[in-house]
Formats: C-alpha cells, sequence, structure tokens
C-alpha cells in the first residue's frame, strides 16, 4: 500500500484541528480568557474618570500582546523544545505548514479575544462600541501573533519570554516615541487604526508587513533548524 502524500491545504487542516483540540482541552484557556477581560476590569474600577478611553485603550494593546505571547509563542516554542517536529518534519510534509497550522488556529482566536475584551470593556464606560475600534484591536491581535510566532521560532526556548519583552518593552515603548521610529510598531499601527480619522490604508498596509516580516524570518530560521 502506497502512501498518500497529504496537499498543503490538508496538512494544515489537520495541523490547525489538532492544536484547536489540544487547546480546548487545556486550562491554559481559561487563564487567558480571564486575562481578555483585564481591560473591563480596568474600566469597571475606574468609571467615570476623565482619561478612562485612553487608559483602557492601553490596557487593551498590553492584554493583546499577552495573549498572542502565550498563545501563539509559546505552542511553537514548547513544540520544537520537546523535539515534537522532528516527528513531523519526518512525514511528507512542507516544515513551514507546522507553524503556518498552528498560526492559523491560535491567531484568530487571540483577535477575537480581543476584541471580545474591548466590546466588555466599553460596555462597563458606557462608551458606543465603534465597529473600526474593534476591528482594530481583533487584527491587532493576529498581526502579533505573527510576531510572536516569528520570535519563537527563532528562540525556540525562550520564545514567550522573550515575545512578552519584545512586544511590551520595545515595540510598545516604541510605539509611544513621537518620532518616525513608532512606525515600525505593531501596537502605534492599531492605535492609529482605532484612533486616527479618516485613512486606514496606511497603517493596515504597514502592520501588515511588519508582521509578515516578523514570521517570515522565523520561518527561514525554521529551515535550518536541525531535524
Amino acid at each position: 500500500m502506497s502512501n498518500t502524500v497529504p496537499s498543503t491545504a490538508s496538512a494544515l487542516a489537520t495541523l490547525a484541528g489538532v492544536t484547536l483540540r489540544r487547546l480546548s482541552r487545556s486550562r491554559a484557556l481559561w487563564v487567558l480568557l480571564a486575562i481578555s477581560l483585564l481591560p473591563a476590569f480596568i474600566a469597571s474600577f475606574l468609571h467615570g474618570h476623565t482619561t478612562i478611553f485612553d487608559l483602557v485603550a492601553t490596557t487593551q494593546l498590553i492584554v493583546t500582546a499577552l495573549l498572542a505571547s502565550v498563545f501563539v509563542a509559546s505552542a511553537i516554542g514548547e513544540e520544537i523544545e520537546d523535539r515534537t517536529t522532528t516527528y513531523l518534519w519526518s512525514r511528507p510534509i512542507a516544515r513551514w505548514t507546522i507553524v503556518a497550522g498552528k498560526v492559523i488556529a491560535l491567531a484568530p482566536i487571540c483577535g477575537l479575544l480581543a476584541a471580545g475584551g474591548w466590546a466588555v470593556a466599553m460596555k462597563w464606560t458606557n462608551s458606543p462600541l465603534e465597529l473600526r475600534t474593534t476591528l482594530a484591536f481583533a487584527s491587532g491581535g493576529i498581526a502579533l501573533s505573527f510576531v510572536a510566532a516569528g520570535i519563537a521560532l527563532l528562540v525556540p526556548k525562550h520564545g514567550m519570554a522573550l515575545s512578552i519583552i519584545y512586544l511590551l518593552l520595545v515595540d510598545l515603548v516604541i510605539g509611544g516615541i513621537p518620532a518616525s521610529l513608532q512606525s515600525i510598531s505593531i501596537t502605534h499601527q492599531v492605535w492609529l487604526l482605532a484612533r486616527t480619522d479618516p485613512g486606514i490604508a496606511n497603517p493596515a498596509i504597514t502592520m501588515v508587513v511588519i508582521a509578515v516580516l516578523w514570521l517570515g524570518v522565523g520561518l527561514l530560521r525554521l529551515r535550518r533548524l536541525e531535524s
């Protein structure tokens, strides 16, 4: 009986499905759900504060970065460090599909949790829930997941820790600097998408380019890892 080589789409669907099944059985999902509600907690605690919107939005950016790091970076880093990939690489599938399957499964969840957390926070502040702002945080969660995946591929052993450090202490800080350097910050692009009128094309394109570059660099590293 000859072995049938699975198509790329089939391999991606299978790997994404396995990732989701593992996540559904993990307690980490409930922990991350609690983290995603942190902006709502801040909103309820500071209800009536004059700068509550900016405070909640900043908290939302931090939470979104944490979700991407814990969801995506940890999953990919642990997979490589536990040598699970050694078996997968022996199968007739491209190496990049292993990472892509996880990102396809986890990045949308990160985006949904970011959007959901923001929606609950706006409920607490009695502010109107704007579709544009909600989509900005959702897309930011997906883009930050790409960055987290890239970092985890570059340094699998410390992927989650370095991802948190980079996203919170580098990307977020650079995004707050009033200089041209802030254009390389994904969190800054998310902020522009959420608050800047009227154009969204430039921050959206910039965010996609930065996210894809990070993931691309990580995938190049993946090709050089020993099987």
